[in-house]
């Protein structure tokens, strides 16, 4: 009895020591990582899924904006943007959690971009 209780206990603590060390790891390899997308002079401002494997983006270049769809065959520049969307503060970590990634601010941005590019059509 005491035998069953202690070995259930062992498990569990090593159990726990394991998500511990996992989340560090996680943690620590994101900071060597550094930025999800973009190196010193490219930056992925905004990303939105259009299909399975499509996908429209805008990417900074030094200053310059670029509208490019991208799918698993082709990659293309759709247009250089005119007014510069701005770049989002900080890294990508969502300094504000969940609420900090999901806050809409650059989804406007995009959207405003993509009406500006519908309405010269």
């Amino acid at each position: 009895m005491f035998g069953d209780i202690v070995s259930m206990l062992f498990a569990l603590i090593g159990t726990v020591c394991i998500i511990v060390l996992t989340y560090f790891a996680s943690k620590w390899y994101a900071r060597k990582m550094g930025p999800i997308a973009g190196g010193k002079h490219i930056k992925v401002v905004d990303r939105l899924v259009v299909s399975k494997t499509g996908s429209i983006l805008i990417i900074d270049i030094d200053g310059r904006q670029y509208m490019m769809g991208i799918s698993d065959q082709n990659v293309q520049v759709l247009m250089e943007l005119e007014e510069t969307i701005p770049l989002p503060m900080g890294n990508m970590s969502g300094g504000d959690g969940l609420k900090g990634l999901i806050s809409g601010d650059s989804y406007r941005s995009f959207a405003d971009a993509i009406k500006k590019r519908r309405s010269v059509d």
